[in-house]
C-alpha cells in the first residue's frame, strides 16, 4: 500500500499540465532556431562589422520574430493534440509515429538551414527560389557542392543534430499529462496559451493588424543587414511564391536595345552588357547655390482621376484648388500612371521602372527589392515618406527601406491625429502634421513623398473639418464625371481640400518659397463617365490618365520653370528625373524615366501605359494613342488619334507612325521586365 502511494505521488509529480508541456515544445524548437541565427552571425559577423550597432540589434531581433512563426507552425500539430484530452492522452502511445514525422520535418528544416549557409558563402545572399534554377542544372551544381564544402562531414554533423532534436521533442511530447479539471480552468488555461501561439505565429502587435511580412527585414539598404534578419525557410517560401513574374527576356531585351538606348540617350550604349546609365551632373559642392538647394515634396493623390477632376469638361467643380494651382504651375495635362492599382503606382514612381510584373506587384516581389533609385542620391537631404496608414501594406516598407539611405518613414504611430478608417490618418489631419514636420526643418533641404488615401472606399469624411460641407450631386453631373456616387464625388472634393489647406498652411512658413512641389495622382478610376470623346474611350485611358503639375516659388520667379500647360505625353517614371534635375542633384540614372525639361526629347515625349496582367498595352505620343489588346496580333492592335470624336482607327492611314509607336511600346514593354531585375544598387 505505501509502494502504491509512492508510485501514485511520483507519477503526479512528475506528470505536466497539457500547456506547460506545449510551451516547453514552443520554446525549445524557437531557442534552436535563435541558436541557429546566432551561429549564422557569428560565422558571417564580418559582413556587417561597418554596420550601426542599432541596426545589427534590430536586424536581430526581426529576425527572432520569423525564427518564433516557424517554430509556431512546427508545433502546431501538437499543440492542437493537447488542446483534446482523447488525442492528448494517445501522444505517448505513438511516440513512434512523432518521432519519425518529427525526424523528417526536423531533418527538411535542417537541410534548408544548410543549404542556405553555403548559399549566403557562395553568392552572399539567404537562401532564396534562385536555387531552384540552380538545381535545373543539377550535376553541375552538386559537383560545385562537393568541390568546395565538407559535404561528407556535415551532412554526419547535420544527422546528429536532427536526431537529437527529433529525440528530445518526442521525449517532452510523450511525458505523463496532467489533464485539467473543469471546463472553467481549460478555458483559462489555453487562452494564455492562444494568446502566445497567435503572437509568435502572426510576429508582432500592430494597431493595424498587418503580420510581420519579408519587408521588415529590408529597413536597412545594408543588403548584410538584411540578411541577418531573414528566415532562410520563410525567406525560400516568400521568394518562391514571386518566381511567376520573372519573365525576362534577354534576347527581346537586346533586339530592342538600340532603340530604346536612342529614346534615352545613354551615354555609352552597349548592346551586350544592356547598359542603360546616363549621368545628370548637378550643382557642385563649390558652387553657392550648392548651400541654398530647393526642398522637394512629392504628393501622390490617391485615385485623382484626370476625368473626374475639374480638368475633365463638365459644369461641376469637384477640384477647384487644384485646378487654381495648376494656372499658376507647370501643369502637363497629357499624363499618365504607367501601370494601375496604387501599390504599382508607388512602386514606378520611387524606381523609375514601370511595375509590369504579372501576378503581384513589384513592392510584393521580394526579387525586385533591390533598386538603384535617384531618391537615394539626394546627397544631404533628410528623406522622408509619409502616409496616413502603415508601410507593411503592400510590402511597400521594404522598397523605401531597402533602397533609401536613412529614409524616415512616418505612418500610423507617428501622427497625433487617430485613424479615420481602416486606410489610417484622415488626408486633412496628416497634411496638418506635416506641414508643422516641413516648417521645423531648418537645417537641412528635404525631400519628402507624401502618400494620401482618404479618395478611396469607404470615403470617410470627418466631421470636424471647418469650412468643408457634402454637397448633393445631380444626376447629369453624376453621370457626366462617372462618379459612382455622392460619397465618392464628396470624397474628391475632400481630398482637394485637405490640399488647398496644406498649402494655405505652408505659405506661412519659410520653407514654401524654397521647395518644388509635385502633385500627381497614383491612378484613375473605371468609370462610365460621358465627359471624354470615343477615341478616348476606346483606349481605356480612363484608369491611367492622371493630372501631374510642378510648382515652386523660387523656380517659377526665376524662370527655370514657366507657368502654363504642356500638352505633350508624360508619365509616373519621369517625375524623379525631372525633379533631381530641378533640385541641382548629382545623379545617375539607370532607368526609363527621362527629364521632361531636357530639351533632347521635346520631339520624343512619350508615355508607356500598362501592358501588365490583362491589360492592354498602350503608347501615347503626339496626340496619338497605340492600343494592343493581345500581345501583338494584328487584329487587336489600333491606332486613335485622342482629339478625334469618331474613334477612327488610323492604323493604315497613319501606317509609318503605326510601326514605330508599336515598336516602341513593344521595346518598353520588354525592357521594364528587364529593368525590374537588373537596375540594382
Amino acid at each position: 500500500m505505501e509502494k502504491s502511494n509512492t508510485m501514485l505521488h511520483d507519477g503526479k509529480k512528475n506528470s505536466i499540465g497539457p500547456l506547460r508541456l506545449y510551451l516547453s515544445l514552443l520554446g525549445g524548437t524557437w531557442f534552436i532556431l535563435i541558436l541557429a541565427r546566432i551561429i549564422f552571425a557569428v560565422f558571417y559577423h564580418d559582413a556587417f562589422n561597418d554596420a550601426p550597432q542599432q541596426d545589427i540589434f534590430k536586424a536581430f531581433y526581426i529576425g527572432c520574430r520569423f525564427d518564433g512563426r516557424i517554430a509556431a507552425i512546427i508545433t502546431f500539430p501538437i499543440g492542437l493534440c493537447l488542446t483534446v484530452a482523447p488525442l492528448a492522452r494517445k501522444l505517448r502511445t505513438n511516440a513512434g509515429k512523432i518521432f519519425f514525422a518529427y525526424f523528417g520535418l526536423f531533418g527538411a528544416l535542417g537541410l534548408v538551414y544548410a543549404v542556405d549557409f553555403g548559399f549566403y558563402a557562395y553568392l552572399g545572399q539567404r537562401l532564396n527560389s534562385i536555387v531552384i534554377d540552380l538545381l535545373a542544372d543539377f550535376t553541375v551544381s552538386m559537383g560545385m557542392i562537393w568541390a568546395s564544402y565538407p559535404v561528407l562531414t556535415s551532412a554526419l554533423g547535420l544527422f546528429a543534430v536532427v536526431l537529437f532534436c527529433a529525440w528530445r521533442f518526442c521525449k517532452i511530447c510523450t511525458r505523463n499529462i496532467r489533464p485539467y479539471s473543469g471546463k472553467l480552468r481549460k478555458i483559462f488555461a489555453w487562452v494564455p496559451g492562444f494568446i502566445i501561439f497567435a503572437l509568435a505565429a502572426y510576429g508582432q502587435i500592430s494597431s493595424n493588424f498587418f503580420p510581420l511580412r519579408w519587408s521588415n527585414a529590408y529597413f536597412s539598404p545594408n543588403p548584410a543587414i538584411t540578411a541577418l534578419a531573414l528566415n532562410p525557410a520563410q525567406n525560400l517560401y516568400d521568394t518562391y511564391r514571386a518566381m511567376g513574374d520573372s519573365e525576362v527576356n534577354v534576347q527581346k531585351t537586346r533586339a530592342f536595345y538600340p532603340l530604346v538606348a536612342d529614346f534615352l540617350q545613354v551615354d555609352k550604349p552597349d548592346a551586350e552588357t544592356l547598359n542603360y546609365f546616363r549621368h545628370t551632373e548637378g550643382i557642385q559642392p563649390n558652387d553657392p547655390a550648392f548651400l541654398n538647394r530647393p526642398n522637394v515634396i512629392i504628393i501622390v493623390m490617391e485615385s485623382m482621376a484626370h476625368t473626374k477632376s475639374s480638368f475633365a469638361p463638365g459644369s461641376e467643380n469637384p477640384t477647384p484648388f487644384l485646378k487654381s494651382l495648376a494656372e499658376k504651375s507647370l501643369y502637363y495635362s497629357n499624363f499618365y500612371a504607367n501601370t494601375r492599382t496604387t501599390a504599382r503606382a508607388m512602386f514606378t514612381i520611387m524606381t523609375g521602372i514601370p511595375d509590369v510584373t504579372q501576378s503581384s506587384t513589384g513592392t510584393r516581389n521580394q526579387r525586385v527589392v533591390d533598386q538603384r533609385m535617384i531618391a537615394d542620391q539626394f546627397a544631404g537631404y533628410d528623406k522622408f515618406y509619409l502616409i496616413g496608414g502603415n508601410t507593411s501594406w503592400a510590402n511597400l516598407r521594404g522598397i523605401l527601406g531597402n533602397n533609401i539611405k536613412g529614409i524616415r518613414i512616418l505612418e500610423e504611430s507617428y501622427w497625433k491625429s487617430p485613424n479615420l478608417d481602416v486606410w489610417g490618418v484622415s488626408d486633412w489631419d496628416m497634411l496638418r502634421e506635416a506641414h508643422e514636420l516641413f516648417a521645423a526643418r531648418t537645417q537641412k533641404p528635404f525631400l519628402a513623398v507624401v502618400q494620401t488615401a482618404t479618395f478611396h472606399s469607404p470615403y470617410s469624411i470627418p466631421d470636424d473639418i471647418p469650412g468643408f460641407a457634402k454637397l448633393a450631386l445631380s444626376r447629369e453631373s453624376k453621370e457626366n464625371y462617372g462618379f459612382v456616387s455622392e460619397a465618392e464625388y464628396n470624397g474628391m472634393r475632400l481630398a482637394d481640400y485637405s490640399i488647398a489647406e496644406f498649402f494655405r498652411l505652408a505659405q506661412t512658413a519659410p520653407y514654401y518659397q524654397n521647395t518644388i512641389f509635385v502633385l500627381v495622382g497614383d491612378h484613375g478610376i473605371n468609370d462610365e463617365g460621358r465627359n471624354m470623346n470615343k477615341s478616348y474611350v476606346s483606349s481605356r485611358l480612363t484608369p491611367w490618365h492622371v493630372p501631374m503639375l510642378i510648382f515652386s516659388p523660387a523656380l517659377l520667379a526665376s524662370g527655370r520653370i514657366k507657368a502654363g500647360e504642356d500638352d505633350r505625353a508624360a508619365s509616373q517614371i519621369d517625375i524623379f528625373p525631372t525633379v533631381a534635375y530641378l533640385a541641382g542633384i548629382d545623379y545617375l540614372n539607370g532607368t526609363l524615366g527621362r527629364n521632361l525639361l531636357d530639351t533632347r526629347f521635346a520631339s520624343s515625349r512619350a508615355a508607356f501605359v500598362s501592358g501588365q496582367q490583362d491589360t492592354p498595352l498602350r503608347l501615347v505620343r503626339d496626340g496619338f494613342c497605340y492600343y494592343d489588346n493581345k500581345s501583338g496580333q494584328a487584329q487587336s492592335e489600333h491606332l486613335y488619334k485622342l482629339d478625334d470624336a469618331e474613334a477612327r482607327d488610323y492604323k493604315e492611314i497613319e501606317a509609318g507612325r503605326f510601326a514605330a509607336m508599336r515598336d516602341l511600346a513593344h521595346a518598353l514593354q520588354e525592357t521594364s521586365r528587364y529593368l525590374l531585375y537588373n537596375n540594382k544598387k
